[in-house]
């Protein structure tokens, strides 16, 4: 006979709830994001980031899209005293399948001296390959003033809308960029967006830290100049319920920001929707 679920001892609830968190699909990604930066501090971040690539993993250069191995494979490694590249995660979410995930947090270079530096938030699609490891599948980020607090997280915030399967497959993401381009173009910005986010989106912009709440959303979104996404790539999870698309963007207005953008789509109660936004813009070339 089962017991009343008040009646069970603490204990037993205690061993219960860790068992079920240690079984959270998004722990095995933060864990990778954690190996990824300590690898960095302790090697170097050429051999970080050669190590955590998938072979199809991709990079943005000054906000153009580029296959990451090769761009790295050029890099030369930083000489002696240089300063450090550290970062960890802050907020992950996985899919059902645990095949595909995300994690993002804050970053800053550290010089020899200790002083903190040039700070902004990474941005990681993370995909298990055939062999069963976690490599990552997007690398992207934003640079920002310094925060109020400068260390890095030893918490984790965990994605807590609930995922749904689907049947999609991964150029049907492809479709869904579209057609926010295209509800861009009839009702603007604020609009377009208001009927695709979900209640854990984040848009993380140049300049800013990432905005998180509805009104520091839709307040943005108000300001800024239409956009016009032009996908190049997509994947999906094995159970339908996660994926990331990435691509460059335009703006409607000949002058506008133009760049590069990773975005990861969820599949929830009322159908697919836009959790993560990350824009890489491209630079003018210094005279």
């Amino acid at each position: 006979m089962l017991l009343p679920r008040l009646l069970l001892p603490a204990a037993l609830l205690l061993a219960w709830t860790s068992s079920a968190q240690a079984q959270r699909p998004a722990d095995a990604f933060v864990q990778a994001e954690r190996d990824f930066a300590r690898t960095a501090v302790e090697a170097s971040v050429k051999v970080a980031f050669l190590g955590s690539i998938a072979d199809s993993g991709i990079v943005f250069q000054n906000g153009q899209p580029a296959l990451g191995k090769p761009v790295w494979q050029k890099q030369p490694e930083a000489p002696a005293g240089s300063p450090k590249l550290v970062w960890g995660p802050e907020f992950a979410d996985a899919a059902r399948s645990a095949d595909l995930g995300y994690t993002t947090g804050p970053y800053y270079l550290e010089q020899p001296d200790g002083r903190r530096v040039a700070f902004g938030h990474y941005f990681t699609v993370w995909g298990r390959q055939a062999d069963g490891s976690l490599k990552f599948l997007t690398d992207i980020g934003i640079p920002h003033a310094a925060p109020q607090q400068t260390g890095i997280p030893t918490e984790v915030t965990f994605g807590n809308t609930p995922s749904r399967p689907s049947k999609q497959r991964p150029a049907d993401l492809l479709a869904l960029d579209k057609q926010l381009s295209e509800a861009i173009r009839q009702n603007g910005m604020a609009p377009a967006y208001a009927a695709m986010l979900s209640q854990q989106s984040r848009l993380h912009r140049d300049g800013l830290m990432p905005l998180t709440t509805a009104a520091a959303m839709q307040e943005k979104l108000k300001a800024e100049s239409a956009m016009q996404f032009q996908p190049l790539g997509s994947q999906i999870s094995t159970a339908g319920d996660l994926g990331y698309v990435y691509g460059t963007y335009t703006s409607a207005t000949p002058d506008g920001p133009k760049g590069g953008y990773a975005h990861v789509w969820k599949h929830e109660a009322k159908g697919w929707r836009l959790v993560a936004e990350v824009l890489n813009p491209t630079k003018p070339a210094k005279p």
